[in-house]
């Protein structure tokens, strides 16, 4: 959940090397409509800029907060991450703003 930035890539990029699945949350939209994405997607993390946490719904997702967590990040390796990865894995989630709201 970020606005467009250097710090949005960083975290898109952290996020894909890690293994996860990017799910990009507008945070123009109304919290019921991110609240339902965040369930209906099952996500596990939620990487957002610190004046946008506000505006994240209740969630069980754990937050990491782009700026502000970087001493919790410093504590991890440094080293590449084990990756186990595949062609048949999600790189992304996308929700249609159509009629049905589907990914």
């Amino acid at each position: 959940c970020a606005e467009r930035s250097l710090q949005m890539l960083v975290g898109l990029l952290g996020i894909l090397k890690a293994g996860g699945a990017y799910l990009p949350l507008d945070p123009s939209y109304p919290a019921e409509r991110i609240a339902y994405m965040l369930e209906d997607a099952q996500v596990a993390a939620v990487v957002l800029q610190p004046h946008l946490e506000p505006l994240l719904p209740a969630t069980q997702a754990q937050t990491v907060v782009l700026e502000t967590s970087w001493a919790q990040i410093a504590t991890q390796p440094s080293t590449r991450p084990t990756s186990v990865v595949r062609p048949h894995n999600l790189a992304y989630i996308t929700y249609t703003s159509g009629s049905t709201g589907k990914p």
